[in-house]
């Protein structure tokens, strides 16, 4: 296991209390001159001043919050950290993250890459052995991460992104490139589900058969359904809320199985739709054969053998 400097990414770096701790203050004493500012001004035009004083207050207070959060993912690295080529010839892959520790057994760097980066096998371009060599990672990270699912998993993204840049060295960019994918329109009838009424927390959750979102956007829909279909979907729904969605389906019968490639009959119980039926017949809303920029993250370097642990 290597170790690493404790919540740091560079020299002089922080702890993750104290970055949001002077942001709060700065925010604090901002305030307080915007309630001085009121006090001593008098003119006619105070009601706009003020108005406008708020109003840049509320953006100084989102752009510290933001800068903040921004430190605190670039500080981040594993405190300590181990990574080794898995030989044992399997293809199924795991990861645990709790208690401190990331744990990941048998990927492909591919699936490292897009864990690191938030992206899917489609989006990543390389060469051509990223889906064949697999490895084990197990690092400890701090316990002062952020609470907040989406603000945790940016995080431990950035920490993933060092990992494979110092064990590695993987040098990557962001582009844009045209292709095939899945449009998700509204049906004619329009959709089948309801806008949800709190938005503080969004969740969703998964089986081989069973979809549950609760206040998500439909581009969360549209990348639960890419991960499962043969090209990626993009949301074209033009739906801005957030919404409560349920879907249940069955395995699709016309995907081939077995040596033959013969399609084995579902039993009655198991009769249903298929997922892309389901989209329609439960949600209202319709996967259309489109073309689409999409963002591909382009691997530009990247070794077969990490470094020494």
């Amino acid at each position: 296991m290597v170790p690493a400097q404790p919540h740091s990414g560079s020299p002089g770096c922080p702890p993750v209390t104290t970055i949001f701790n002077e942001a709060g203050a700065a925010i604090a004493r901002a305030g307080s001159a915007s309630r001085w500012r009121r006090e001593i001004d008098t003119d006619s035009d105070y009601p706009e001043r003020i108005s406008a004083v708020k109003g840049h207050m509320r953006g100084l207070s989102v752009c510290l919050l933001i800068t903040a959060f921004a430190c605190v993912a670039m500080c981040q690295e594993f405190e300590v950290a181990s990574v080794k080529p898995n030989t044992s010839g399997e293809r199924g892959s795991h990861m645990n993250s709790d208690g401190g520790r990331i744990r990941i057994t048998n990927a492909s760097m591919r699936g490292l890459i897009t864990t690191a980066y938030g992206v899917r096998d489609y989006q990543v371009e390389g060469p051509d052995w990223l889906d064949d060599e697999r490895y084990d990672v197990n690092a400890k990270f701090s316990d002062e991460l952020p609470k907040d699912p989406e603000k945790y998993n940016a995080v431990l993204q950035s920490m993933m992104q060092k990992l494979l840049a110092e064990r590695f060295k993987l040098a990557a960019h962001r582009g844009k490139k045209t292709t095939e994918v899945y449009g998700l329109v509204v049906g004619k009838g329009g959709i089948k589900f309801k806008e949800s009424e709190q938005t503080d927390s969004h969740t969703s959750r998964s089986t081989g058969i069973h979809y549950e979102g609760s206040a998500i956007e439909i581009a969360r829909l549209g990348d639960f359904l890419g991960r499962r279909l043969d090209l990626p979907v993009v949301d074209m729904t033009g739906l801005k809320g957030y919404y409560n969605i349920k879907m249940d389906w069955v395995p699709d019968p016309k995907q081939p199985s077995g040596e033959k490639g013969n399609t084995p009959l579902l039993p009655e119980s198991q009769a249903g739709p298929t997922l892309r039926d389901a989209v329609t017949e439960q949600l209202g809303l319709k996967l259309e054969s489109r073309k689409a920029p999409i963002e591909i993250l382009v691997i530009d370097h990247v070794e077969r053998v990490p470094t020494e642990n």
